[in-house]
């Protein structure tokens, strides 16, 4: 509790700028159960953005943990969440699920530069497809189907201008007036075009081809990011070989994996561990060796570490 206020107090003494929000991934219970639970997190999403000093660029709401790309002040963003545990927590013990817990917290990172913008874009949009949920346009609790898709511009929901005042505070809970083209969706409820701001994401991915090789294949950027947010990446085998041939053709003159000499696929093991900070068992999937050997090479005094001088 001490360590969730100091982080609080942390947060609030930072000026504006971008970050990313990503909340504690909560292993006893969930945010979400259901698909009109997902639809109040959406909606809970786009009111930050009338209630708070705040512009949203990207989210993602998984089952137990929700991501943000946002701008503003880390007192306004810190602020933000508190209003969307609050309300949410409301909606689970209405519903009959256990609330969240009261140290329930959140991690905010400063995004600095436009590549740690890229990468962040990169990281919200792959986290559904690194959980083989489906691929990132194709999930519909988040902004990702936004990004280089038609999609965005053809889903239609009914525009606030055309609903009651009545209705509209029921549906959202909330008098605070709702901007006239904000869209709600009878399903997904309130369209995430109505308040993300996708014109950075255009400013940074000028080219669908560019979005689409990235988001598969930086794999050094979401290891790099997924240990600032503490995050566990599982990957494909399929993956793992592609990440394996990459690096063997960096270090051995574009030489792939079954071309390696036994001493140089050695280093290759030593390298990956050190890049990607994958387990002796993913090395063994992607360097197509037993475990045991992998682990012979991570501590051998003439192929380990040391001798290759890789941290």
């Amino acid at each position: 509790m001490a360590n969730f206020r100091k982080e609080r107090f942390t947060y609030k003494t930072w000026g504006n700028g971008y970050y990313h929000l990503s909340s504690d991934g909560w292993q006893e219970g969930k945010l979400f159960y259901n698909e009109s639970q997902y639809s109040y997190g959406m909606l809970l999403i786009g009111i930050l953005t009338l209630r708070f000093k705040i512009t949203i660029y990207d989210f993602t709401l998984m089952d137990n943990h929700v991501h943000i790309l946002l701008s503003g002040t880390g007192g306004e963003c810190t602020n933000a969440f508190d209003y969307f545990r609050m309300k949410l927590t409301a909606r689970l013990v209405k519903d009959g699920f256990p609330p969240l817990p009261v140290e329930y917290g959140f991690k905010l990172t400063p995004i600095t530069d436009e590549e740690q913008m890229r990468v962040n874009f990169l990281y919200l949009d792959r986290n559904v497809l690194e959980r083989g949920i489906c691929l990132p346009g194709g999930y519909p609790w988040g902004a990702a189907y936004l990004h280089c898709s038609l999609l965005g511009e053809f889903l239609h929901g009914v525009p606030a201008c055309e609903m009651s005042k009545n209705k509209l505070e029921k549906i959202c809970g909330s008098r605070i007036p709702i901007p006239p083209h904000w869209e709600f969706h009878p399903q997904l409820g309130l369209l995430p075009k109505s308040f993300v701001d996708s014109s950075l994401f255009r400013r940074l991915f000028p080219s669908p081809k560019e979005y689409q090789t990235r988001l598969v294949k930086d794999y050094e950027a979401f290891v790099k990011l997924g240990r600032v947010m503490e995050d566990d990446l599982n990957f494909s085998k399929e993956e793992l070989r592609d990440m394996a041939n990459q690096l063997a053709r960096d270090l051995f003159a574009g030489k792939r994996v079954q071309a390696l000499s036994h001493e140089e696929k050695a280093k290759l093991c030593v390298s990956l561990e050190g890049r990607y900070g994958l387990s002796p068992a993913q090395l063994a999937t992607a360097l197509s060796l037993s475990e045991y050997l992998v682990r012979q090479i991570l501590s051998s005094k003439d192929y380990g570490r040391k001798h290759w001088n890789v941290p």
